[in-house]
């Protein structure tokens, strides 16, 4: 399950949103949105406890994943818009392509990170076989739909009418509007339960947890060799 023929609007959106990204993600995640980022990958390291050498950051954007990780010696950056990749400058190499097609060797990376983009896969499952396929371990947070039916009718509602608003205060109208399509998102994904059983056909999932009333996911999980 994935976004499939909405991605495409989607994808366009990205390519409008770069300038503003990180500004708007702030306000619509309450402050949260970095803060989210940096338990995802603590987590890892609690786990782990070691430096990865070879970092693949999937759907990295302008590179906000990837700063968190210490003592990186090799960041690969992929993303589906060059737009985005242009903005990042913590890559040591940029690669525009798709989840679900990567072209990297197996193992290849010690961890691949994905900072709000796994959402936005076409088919989630094939893109967490692939993440399984070139990394060791995964470390993810990602928008999400709640489980429980009320938090998910509050996020619709959240996503539908007030996160777009709240964009406009830092993006101009044409921009803010293209949060609107978030919703869209959030309406195309598979609850968490789910998403969770998914990455477990892969990998192990060693850690997963919600935020925001089940609004975000994040994991952190070994893969299956």
């Amino acid at each position: 399950m994935g976004l499939g023929s909405s991605w495409r609007v989607v994808y366009e959106s990205y390519k409008k949103i770069v300038k503003f990204y990180e500004r708007a993600n702030l306000l619509v995640t309450f402050g949260n949105v970095d803060r989210w980022r940096r338990e995802a990958i603590g987590l890892f390291y609690q786990l782990d406890g070691k430096n990865p050498l070879r970092v693949l950051d999937a759907g990295a954007g302008p590179g906000n994943m990837a700063r968190h990780i210490r003592g990186v010696k090799y960041v690969v950056a992929l993303d589906a818009t060059a737009e985005m990749l242009r903005a990042n400058d913590v890559a040591d190499d940029k690669v525009v392509g798709l989840f679900e097609y990567m072209p990297f060797r197996s193992r290849c990376f010690d961890v691949v990170l994905a900072g709000y983009s796994l959402h936005a896969a076409v088919d989630f499952e094939k893109a967490v076989a692939e993440f399984s396929r070139v990394a060791e371990y995964q470390v993810a947070v990602s928008i999400g739909k709640p489980d429980n039916i009320i938090a998910r009718g509050l996020l619709y509602f959240y996503t539908r009418y007030i996160l777009p608003r709240l964009a406009c205060i830092v993006a101009p109208r044409g921009v803010c509007d293209e949060y609107g399509k978030i919703f869209v998102i959030v309406k195309s994904q598979m609850p968490n339960s789910l998403v969770k059983r998914t990455i477990e056909k892969y990998a192990t999932s060693l850690v997963f947890k919600t935020r925001g009333l089940g609004g975000v996911y994040m994991y952190v999980a070994k893969s299956r060799r």
